[in-house]
């Protein structure tokens, strides 16, 4: 087995030929190979054509050009994309390659000269800026835009970021121009920066819940929340179902960002959300739980106190959430709480703590805070003192 196929030689068969002589016919072995479909490993004959995972990849990659990618096709096709043997990412790598040999020489050409400083590095950023435009959405030239942004002065990071005007919308969502737009943002001031917030405007909804775009979202919220740009930006995020976008996949990044770097008023209507929605049901949801575990740690206190009492308000539910999967995370959020709240969440774990032993997600967090069962310790106790 190699890579994900199956060999399956089958041996020699002995058959006859028109005259009786035994003859020795060979027949073929089979490759097959390996994909997941409805969660159930099934086993398919190569021969019927390209494997599923390398249909999709091949989709995938159509889409990413067309322009036509959204997270929908992502939940949809994440098994057959991302469960594929290696064999199938090494083909879809190797047809995803550019392969001029001259393109990759010239950028070999320009990170020599970025390394080396002084008046050659200086000329390799002039060079790049002028092919911002394109190489900022190539695979190796999105490296080497970031190379130059790193090393270039203030004037050489603002030539290649004009290049970006009327390109950020694109670009956000590009698996490689996405990056450089974050660089640029890393590396520029608020202001110098502020025309990708404002080329998102109109579109800040499908950016943020697009597998790429959501981390331009949150850098924007990390170097320059404060912006008026920004701050628009981030109520058309918020202007439809913000719960829905705490429980989306990608979107729900954008939602913990807002929480962490926001202005009060987001970070309220996101909590508001929250407790609308039902602080039970979301904590136990796969992303819309780290969402709620962010704003009891990073919320102002009178909110997380509030989020605490009402999570803890249902008798059992810090108990319960502990034995979920990803309900222990909201709980990991209430034991960060100052004062009383963790004090109480903490009693409630010590008083089921055989029952938390007992689940293999509970257990985890059991041994992390060193709790005990009491009737152990005494017996151990009592084992000691009789010896």
């Amino acid at each position: 087995a190699k890579c994900g196929r199956l060999a399956r030689p089958t041996p020699h068969t002995h058959t006859s030929d028109l005259c009786g002589v035994p003859a020795l016919i060979r027949v073929e072995p089979m490759c097959l190979g390996v994909v997941v479909k409805n969660t159930f490993l099934c086993v398919v004959d190569d021969r019927e054509g390209p494997s599923p995972s390398l249909r999709a990849a091949r989709a995938f990659k159509r889409a990413q050009s067309d322009g036509t990618l959204c997270p929908s096709y992502l939940e949809t096709h994440s098994s057959d994309l991302w469960l594929g043997s290696s064999q199938v990412a090494a083909e879809v790598i190797e047809e995803s390659l550019p392969s001029d040999d001259g393109e990759d020489s010239r950028i070999a050409g320009w990170t020599s000269a970025l390394e080396m400083g002084g008046h050659e590095a200086s000329a390799a950023v002039a060079e790049i800026a002028d092919h911002t435009a394109t190489l900022a959405f190539e695979p190796l030239g999105c490296h080497v835009v970031q190379h130059a942004l790193e090393v270039a002065s203030s004037v050489g990071a603002q030539q290649i970021a004009s290049q970006l005007h009327g390109l950020v919308t694109d670009a956000a969502r590009s698996p490689y121009a996405h990056f450089v737009l974050e660089k640029v943002m890393y590396h520029l001031g608020a202001n110098d920066a502020a025309f990708i917030a404002q080329e998102l405007q109109g579109c800040g909804r499908s950016i943020a819940l697009n597998i790429y775009g959501c981390g331009v979202v949150c850098r924007l919220l990390e170097f320059s929340a404060q912006q008026p740009l920004v701050s628009a930006l981030v109520d058309e995020v918020l202007a439809r179902d913000t719960a829905a976008l705490c429980c989306h996949k990608f979107g729900h990044r954008v939602a913990m960002s807002i929480i962490s770097n926001g202005s009060q008023g987001h970070r309220s209507r996101i909590i508001a959300s929250l407790r609308e929605g039902g602080l039970q049901r979301l904590a136990r949801h796969r992303f819309a739980s780290r969402v709620l575990e962010q704003a009891l740690t990073q919320s102002s206190s009178a909110e997380a106190h509030a989020l605490a009492a009402e999570l803890m308000a249902q008798a059992g539910a810090v108990v319960s959430l502990a034995c979920h999967s990803f309900g222990m995370h909201v709980v990991r959020g209430l034991l960060q709480l100052p004062q009383e709240s963790s004090k109480i969440a903490l009693q409630y774990l010590q008083r089921a703590v055989r029952k938390l032993r007992k689940d293999k997600y509970a257990v985890a967090l059991v041994d992390e805070l060193g709790l005990q069962d009491p009737e152990d310790r005494v017996a151990r106790n009592l084992a000691v003192g009789g010896a």
